[in-house]
């Protein structure tokens, strides 16, 4: 299968993170357009100083593919484009009106939208701010986005959010808020590379350092809820000498956060898991793989509980959890759910 994959070149795990599976999957196969600057190897100190997390996992990975420059640049041709098999907006709250100039040339069904924001809204109902930078005519392209499979992180609470109940009569919001009918889970993925199978006897901690779980932090000594690396091999040896990694949801439930301490073998700890809509990422996490406490005095008895046996069978129910995200598995998910037309 030949992918064009369609970004706006800035931070995204959703997109990265996906992007980075497809190219391990298809090769040269997957064209990024414009180059996906931050996944390619060397990544200078001076962009990955300003990448979120200091560009831990999931940047700097990919090898240059030279032959890419001239499909790069004529991506829309009339003798390159139509060769695609799929092309990916992976950006739709700023990429929509390419999406929408492109239908026009290619079959749509050829078309597949990604929506890696934070909120629940679908493009483009957000909030009133929202709405103040972008032109109203944006509603303009709904029919067109109707006609996409439209993959979506934060699924829960359909089209309607943010206030628009003080300018939506009442009897219009039960429809706004129902999923529409064309969106699909997605989630983040960590590459298979950054996953470490390491012993029990090698976690000589019970928890790592950078904890953004207030409560939690202000029980642990010298915990922080900030960074509290710049380094990655730091970072991840941290993970690494902990026996149990604390998450929660932030601005959105799914968090890159969850797949790296996952991926060093910590068993999760997830605050109020399950509050959790169910379509939304990240997904299969529950009791069978995870801890799930709503306080740290909730936490600490569930901890001091725990048979050895116990965190042995949740450590590895945690690995199978953490293969079955990687980002080769999301993107094959990924490729066989667009198949399915």
């Amino acid at each position: 299968m030949n992918v064009l994959f369609l970004h706006a070149n800035q931070p995204d795990y959703l997109a990265e993170s996906l992007f980075h599976g497809l190219r391990e999957v298809l090769g040269k196969k997957c064209v990024d357009f414009p180059r996906y600057d931050s996944m390619y190897s060397p990544l200078t100190i001076a962009m990955r100083s300003k990448l979120r997390g200091y560009g831990f996992t999931i940047y700097g990975l990919l090898d240059e593919v030279e032959s890419l420059k001239e499909e790069r640049f004529f991506w829309k041709s009339e003798f390159i484009l139509p060769k695609y098999d799929l092309v990916v907006v992976a950006d739709i709250w700023n990429l929509a009106w390419l999406a929408y100039d492109l239908s026009s040339v290619i079959d749509p069904k050829k078309i597949v939208v990604l929506d890696g924001y934070d909120i629940p809204a679908f493009f483009p109902y957000a909030n009133m701010k929202y709405w103040l930078k972008k032109p109203p005519f944006s509603l303009l392209l709904l029919p067109t986005l109707n006609q996409y499979k439209y993959f979506k992180r934060e699924l829960y609470g359909g089209l309607y959010t943010y206030g628009l109940s003080k300018y939506v009569p009442r009897q219009f919001l039960d429809s706004w808020k129902a999923i529409p009918k064309n969106s699909i889970p997605i989630s983040f993925s960590i590459p298979q590379e950054k996953v470490w199978y390491g012993k029990v006897s090698q976690k000589i901690k019970d928890f790592q350092t950078h904890i953004v779980d207030r409560e939690v932090a202000s029980f642990v000594s010298n915990a922080s809820e900030q960074y509290a690396f710049t380094s990655e091999a730091d970072y991840y040896q941290d993970l690494r000498e902990s026996r149990f990694g604390i998450t929660m949801k932030r601005a959105g439930w799914d968090c890159m956060r969850h797949y790296e301490l996952a991926a060093q073998g910590c068993v999760l700890c997830f605050r109020d898991l399950d509050l959790k809509p169910e379509l939304c990422a990240p997904h299969g996490l529950n009791s069978s793989n995870s801890i799930i406490y709503h306080s740290y005095n909730e936490l600490n008895e569930k901890i001091v509980a725990l048979r050895p046996d116990r965190y042995v069978e949740l450590q590895k129910n945690t690995y199978d959890w953490i293969n079955r995200n990687t980002t080769i598995e999301r993107a094959k998910q990924f490729l066989e759910a667009c198949s399915q037309i």
